[in-house]
């Protein structure tokens, strides 16, 4: 079974009780292994969450160290699909599996042998019928068990086999040294739920509130949120690095409910458990819609989401009776300042953005599977009706570096893309300029944009994109997602000329309507096919459901810069800014992820 067979249905956890041989499964996501102590306390001891299609584990308190195929698990570490796993925490000794089927852990597992092998050569295994397997029997012919390793099936997954030995019933007596390094005693413990085998542990399935980290996209519950600390003496986090706030779990509250720091001071501020990032206020008050900018480097990804995010709320306010505010201003605060540049500038030096540069101020360096790894900094805006104001979602920007979709980058190193297997909306800007053909239509236009040398990577980098997005939720490559995707041909302003004259509708004074979003679609989608078929190929092969959108993030050419620090750069002249049809993908994709709040443009 590969990888894409594993998910065709949901997956899940599949847990063999390596005592017992008995099986269950936790279908949602994240899944914490819980124990009890005697007095009824429960112990979380680690947890196992997902991100698109991504799996991995951690270890949840250092006073119970756990151990994974044989080594301490001691930072996150990445599960992969189809691979059985021998986890032991606490005298307990189970095996896990992502899987659709409990069964899927094998049928050699459930035979109760077990095989013992030198942790340096594990194919010299012994193996031990079950009237041989005791703490006893195993010390008498194994007397020193530190570098060896026992397999509960024929396969990877595997435990120190002091581990065994002090996992048996008659294991507990353990020599002065053992006993040193033991971990409290877990009582066992009722299933929480009836399918769980009962080996002392609990199972905790994904919370129903649990939502995505807008930074690293992993899943967690709300009680699970850190705080940072707001004391100035509490600078200097254990992960982040001395110059982060420290984030720690709450204990303390003051008369209002607020946390509380060491220093006694307010810590109003959350954090993920995950990355540790900060997260946006309210997070957990609204629902989230994520809208994933791609594009090839320079195609104008900033210039486009300065544009939006100026035009946007000012349209949903007058035409939709919605509110769209900056849902967290010290997150948005590049974007703020791009922003304003454009449309507060007085000279085209003034008004310049610079690229998204791969690790620039538009990233962040947050933890991720035990590194610290550039993460895109996350745009949210709250949306609220005014008329009914329990209607309400957070939208969710990037504007990624283009290189995060070249081929070759790698996902683990380099995160940023991650955030398109988990959106609502993709949106990829073609930028006509640098694709050949079209390039040698406009040959004639005297634009700086044509002049430059450049090489055109669109195909590919959208083609990449379907591939990432198919992988991580599980596709086969001639599969597509129930995503939409909006595809916008930017610089229309250049290229407009290319079609009939007054071809795409451009209303004055008001919004497109469905139907003229639909000829604008159709009208770009053929000229695209007669110049530019790979795109819509490519796009098409992605989606169930493409539309295609001409717009102009600043309705003219720029110009190219003759002196200063920017001497060769362009840039837009403020005073001819006029973006053209910036809006409408996002009053096309709204009304589809979020019916309740938008209707679709009355017709």
């Amino acid at each position: 079974m590969g990888f894409l067979d594993l998910f065709r249905s949901k997956p899940g956890l599949a847990i063999g009780d390596c005592f017992s041989r008995s099986l269950s499964r936790a279908g949602d996501f994240p899944v914490s292994l819980s124990g009890r102590l005697p007095d009824g306390r429960k112990i979380p001891l680690c947890r196992i969450h997902n991100a698109g299609r991504e799996f991995s584990i951690e270890a949840l308190d250092d006073a119970f160290p756990i151990h994974l195929d044989g080594k301490e698990l001691k930072k996150e570490t990445l599960l992969e699909p189809n691979r059985n796993y021998g986890l032991s925490l606490s005298n307990h000794l189970i095996v896990i599996r992502l899987a659709r089927r409990t069964e899927s852990i094998g049928s050699s597992f459930m035979e109760g042998e077990w095989d013992i092998a030198p942790a340096d050569d594990r194919t010299e295994r012994a193996t031990l019928a079950n009237g041989e397997i005791s703490a006893r029997s195993l010390r008498r012919r194994y007397p020193d068990p530190e570098n060896l390793l026992a397999f509960p099936a024929q396969d990877e997954a595997c435990f120190r086999l002091q581990d065994l030995i002090q996992a048996l019933p008659d294991g507990t007596e353990r020599n002065a040294e053992s006993a040193t390094h033991a971990s409290p005693p877990i009582a066992p413990t009722d299933a929480l739920r009836p399918e769980t085998p009962d080996f002392g542990l609990s199972l905790d399935e994904g919370d129903s509130e649990s939502r995505a980290c807008p930074l690293c996209w992993k899943t967690f519950a709300p009680g699970d949120a850190l705080n940072i600390a707001s004391h100035d003496s509490l600078t200097g986090d254990p992960i982040l690095g001395p110059h982060a706030k420290l984030r720690f779990a709450a204990t303390r509250f003051n008369a209002i409910g607020q946390a509380i720091d060491s220093a006694g001071a307010p810590a109003i501020d959350l954090a993920c458990p995950h990355c540790r990032g900060r997260l946006p206020p309210s997070f957990f008050g609204h629902r989230q819609l994520i809208f994933s900018l791609v594009g090839a480097p320079s195609s104008g990804k900033s210039y486009y989401l300065s544009v939006l995010l100026k035009q946007l709320p000012e349209q949903l306010i007058r035409h939709f009776r919605l509110n769209l505010q900056d849902g967290d201003p010290s997150g948005n605060a590049q974007l703020n300042e791009m922003k304003n540049r454009l449309f507060s500038a007085t000279s085209p030096e003034d008004a310049f953005i610079s690229k998204t540069d791969f690790e620039g101020v538009m990233y962040q360096r947050l933890h991720r599977h035990g590194k610290l790894v550039p993460l895109p900094r996350p745009f949210v805006y709250y949306l609220q009706s005014l008329e009914s104001p329990e209607q309400r979602a957070s939208l969710v920007f990037y504007d990624n570096a283009g290189e995060h979709f070249k081929p070759g980058i790698s996902l683990e190193d380099s995160p940023g893309a991650l955030h398109v297997a988990a959106s609502s909306a993709l949106m990829f800007l073609f930028d006509p300029t640098t694709h050949p053909t079209l390039r040698k239509l406009l040959r004639r236009k005297r634009d700086p944009q044509l002049r430059t040398q450049t090489t055109d990577e669109q195909d590919t980098i959208l083609a990449e994109l379907g591939v990432r997005v198919k992988k991580m939720r599980a596709l086969e490559s001639h599969e597509r997602v129930d995503t939409p995707l909006a595809l916008l041909v930017g610089k229309f302003d250049l290229w407009r000329s290319l079609l009939p004259e007054n071809a795409i509708a451009i209303p004055q004074g008001r919004l497109l309507t469905a139907e003229e979003i639909e000829d604008n679609s159709r009208l770009t989608r053929a000229f695209l096919s007669e110049h530019c078929p790979t795109v819509v190929a490519n796009a098409e092969s992605i989606s169930n459901t493409v539309r295609y959108f001409p717009v102009s993030s600043l309705g003219h050419s720029p110009q190219e810069l003759l002196e200063g620090p920017l001497k060769g750069r362009l840039a837009p002249n403020p005073k001819r800014l006029a973006p053209i049809l910036a809006t409408s993908p996002l009053l096309w994709i709204l009304p589809q992820v979020a019916p309740n709040l938008l209707a679709s443009p009355e017709s």
